[in-house]
């Protein structure tokens, strides 16, 4: 019998919960996003009027769900010691890194747009800003799981523990 690592239990672990965080906050967004009146908030507005910000949520949401349904299998997978579920996860690491940084820029991106169309001094720019800030602090954050996920599921141990096991000699 092989010996599970246990970085793979832990990061089998993991991978359900943020896989289930992701689902349940992809639901509550998408309901939360059908039912907002953004009338009485001009920034909301022109954040949905920007189409760089709806075509990146039109594509990041129904991948969000994707995703986060692979992710529950590889997190199942990586507890029953199959190599698919290594395979996925290393996947959804590479995935997480690349979508993390471009959904950073996007949110920059439509941030400096709105803050150009509108008076940015005072509370409300002080308000993008600090939003910028918080965007590039949560893009840090957001990248930590899934470079030690991409780390961890590439250590020499790990793949061992995922190889068929040797008869003995």
């Amino acid at each position: 019998m092989q010996k599970r690592p246990i970085s793979v239990t832990i990061f089998g672990i993991l991978n359900i919960g943020f896989a289930l965080f992701g689902l349940v906050g992809l639901l509550f967004s998408t309901l939360v996003m059908s039912h907002m009146n953004t009338g009485a908030n001009p920034i909301l507005q022109q954040m949905q009027d920007n189409s760089m910000y709806a075509a990146w949520m039109k594509i990041s949401i129904p991948l969000g769900g994707i995703v986060s349904v692979l992710l529950l299998a590889a997190g199942i997978g990586l507890l029953m010691l199959q190599n698919w579920a290594r395979i996925i996860s290393i996947g959804y690491a590479i995935y997480s890194i690349i979508a993390c940084v471009i959904g950073s820029f996007v949110m920059v991106m439509v941030f400096a747009s709105i803050m150009s169309h509108n008076n940015a001094n005072g509370p409300a720019g002080f308000m993008m800003i600090a939003s910028i800030i918080g965007g590039i602090f949560g893009m840090v954050i957001g990248l930590a799981y899934p470079v030690l996920l991409l780390i961890f599921m590439t250590r020499p141990k790990v793949v061992a523990a995922f190889s068929p096991a040797q008869p003995a000699a």
